[in-house]
């Protein structure tokens, strides 16, 4: 009976899902519109363009994808007998990788890691040590295994969860901790805000346009707008009724928010959102009744969502544009395999001359898959598709960590996508951390009361001890 059941309410739900997606083509041709990228078609990877033999870490820890890329690498958390293990493999290279050379500095598992926007030797891991770490890659890549990073950040009470880079500013990087703060850092010299808007488990952030502000999601269920300098949450609302972890992303350009969560039901759904009105959702979105946690990826040039949960076989394409309904699917890729992680990687990898849209990477139970989507046009290999590449963002950044921290706002450079190339955009940067980092006159001031204030502590302290000793000393008489 429970097999007949669920058969039913399987076949129930498809031809629900179904019903939708056939309401929104006919709503769209009513209207007369249609999008460039409705034939958008994935193309997996052969066997031998694969990574194969990788090893991915067994923690799970749903806030993640799990991988990450930029034009050059990929790393992933690797299974280690005891400590952290993050593997960084180069992606022009697809073999057989077997035992790969990787960062091992953490004394925990490594839960979150992103290559760095704006220098791509640069990636920043999150641990379960409580510490964040930035990593330097050799020019050419790992040749051994690497235990000392370029710089550790402390400063977080518990397990780091969350490491994301700032994409206007160079060097920022927020992190989230299961301490319930967000920490804003200049990685070359240290915390420089921390926001203490959560009382309950951070699952997810995004910056705005600016970067001066961020949505967050939270156990709590409620969806927020931080400003960063204030720590002020500007606008809240009752976001997805259901248990598991949701996610949400800031659409930039748009300037809409994109959530991923589950109802009451526990199916899964996606809402979009004005960031100035938390109150109600602009549209909503009915999924499926899978229990995967979305993976969420938002292509700024296209609009493009895509959305894959972990444990399924298939990715979902939506567009977010003007018309009705805003957030509209466009097609669902379907695998003979089960994702366990996924990275978008950044637009300077893709192939104009093949109207590549986008590249992906898969993370499956052993081996690592390179899927293109591609926009179906003849004469792109003759012509390049204006349409189809707008300016990107650059690979350069807009501001400097001071001019952030300092106050200033600015929207990210763009590019020109045509006659591009991963190795014509190459950047990379060195470190000066620490001692060799200029000290800004509010760095060195804020640290001078700290000194001031760790003395009066000690003061006190041994003022205690001094009485304690006494009192000890009067017993013993």
């Amino acid at each position: 009976r429970d097999s007949i059941n669920a058969e039913y309410m399987g076949g129930h739900l498809l031809r629900k899902t179904q019903g939708r997606r056939q309401a929104q083509v006919l709503k769209m041709s009513k209207l007369g519109v249609t999008s460039k990228f409705r034939h958008v078609f994935p193309t997996v990877a052969k066997t031998d363009q694969t990574f194969r033999d990788v090893r991915p870490s067994s923690t799970i820890w749903d806030c993640s994808n799990l991988i990450a890329a930029n034009a050059q690498y990929f790393a992933m958390a690797w299974q280690a007998g005891g400590g952290g293990k993050l593997a960084c493999i180069p992606l022009a290279e697809p073999k057989k990788v077997g035992d790969a050379h990787s960062f091992v500095g953490h004394h925990g598992p490594v839960l979150d890691f992103e290559f760095h926007p704006f220098a791509e030797n640069l990636l920043a891991s999150g641990s379960e040590d409580c510490t964040v770490k930035i990593w330097s890659i050799p020019q050419g890549g790992l040749t051994k295994d690497v235990d000392s990073a370029q710089i550790t950040l402390s400063g977080h009470g518990k397990k780091v969860g969350i490491v994301h880079f700032h994409h206007v500013a160079n060097h920022v990087l927020a992190t989230a901790s299961m301490d319930h703060t967000i920490k804003l850092w200049d990685i070359e010299i240290g915390e420089k805000l921390s926001l203490n808007c959560h009382k309950d488990q951070i699952f997810s952030f995004d910056f705005n346009l600016e970067g001066n502000s961020i949505v967050t999601t939270s156990r709590d269920k409620t969806l927020r707008v931080i400003d960063v300098r204030s720590s002020t949450v500007v606008a809240e609302g009752a976001a997805h009724p259901g248990n598991k972890t949701q996610k949400a992303i800031w659409a930039k350009r748009k300037d809409k928010i994109i959530s991923t969560g589950f109802s009451k039901m526990l199916e899964r759904q996606a809402f979009l959102w004005d960031p100035r009105k938390l109150s109600e959702k602009l549209c909503t979105v009915e999924i499926d009744q899978s229990s995967g946690v979305m993976m969420m990826f938002y292509d700024e040039d296209t609009n493009m969502l895509y959305l894959g949960g972990k444990g399924d076989s298939s990715m979902r394409l939506y567009e977010l544009w003007e018309n009705e309904p805003p957030l509209v699917k466009l097609s669902e890729t379907s695998s003979t395999s089960t994702q366990h992680g996924l990275c978008m990687l950044p637009k300077v990898a893709v192939d104009t001359s093949a109207c590549e849209v986008t590249k992906f990477l898969k993370l499956d139970k052993d081996k690592v898959i390179p899927i293109s989507f591609q926009c179906p046009r003849k004469q792109a290999s003759q012509e390049f598709q204006a349409d189809v590449y707008p300016e990107t963002f650059s690979t350069t950044a807009a501001l400097s960590a001071a001019d952030f921290f300092g106050g200033q706002n600015a929207a990210p450079g763009t590019m020109s996508m045509e006659n591009l190339s991963s190795q014509s955009s190459k950047t990379v940067q060195e470190l000066a951390p620490a001692s060799d980092a200029p000290v800004a006159k509010v760095d060195y001031q804020a640290q001078v009361n700290k000194v001031d204030q760790l003395r009066k502590e000690l003061a006190a302290e041994e003022k205690v001890l001094a009485e304690m000793e006494a009192q000890f000393a009067a017993l013993n008489q």
